[in-house]
């Protein structure tokens, strides 16, 4: 469970690096937005430490937010959004599935690499 918890902190850290970075253009508010909405899955998933159900909510909901943002935004960043909603929205942390670290490392990169087009839309 320390494998998952870990790999899925390791990744919401890493959008929110990629995105504090990048956060400029003409879009900068739903940007900030983003930013804040990374924040926040980042503390509710470390306030769920060792209660999956509690960081998969949280994740959920991070996806949630994502998804409203592409909604206000325009372009590759409203393209950018949408596809990291989906992302975030597959990561489940299920300990039941054998290959569920597999998964959760798949999904990660999915989520790394609509990070950096986030950035790059952000920019």
């Amino acid at each position: 469970m320390n494998i998952l918890r870990n790999s899925l902190a390791v990744v919401a850290a890493s959008a929110l690096l990629g995105l504090t970075a990048a956060c400029s253009g003409g879009q900068t508010a739903v940007c900030e937005e983003a930013t804040k909405a990374f924040t926040d899955y980042s503390s509710k998933a470390a306030a769920a430490a060792g209660d999956i159900k509690g960081i998969n909510t949280a994740t959920g909901d991070l996806a949630a937010q994502l998804k409203d943002l592409s909604g206000k935004a325009d372009g590759d960043l409203q393209v950018t959004l949408a596809g990291m909603a989906d992302s975030w929205g597959s990561l489940t942390i299920d300990l039941s599935d054998p290959a569920a670290a597999t998964k959760l490392a798949e999904s990660g990169q999915k989520v790394i690499q609509a990070t950096q087009q986030l950035a790059s839309a952000c920019s």
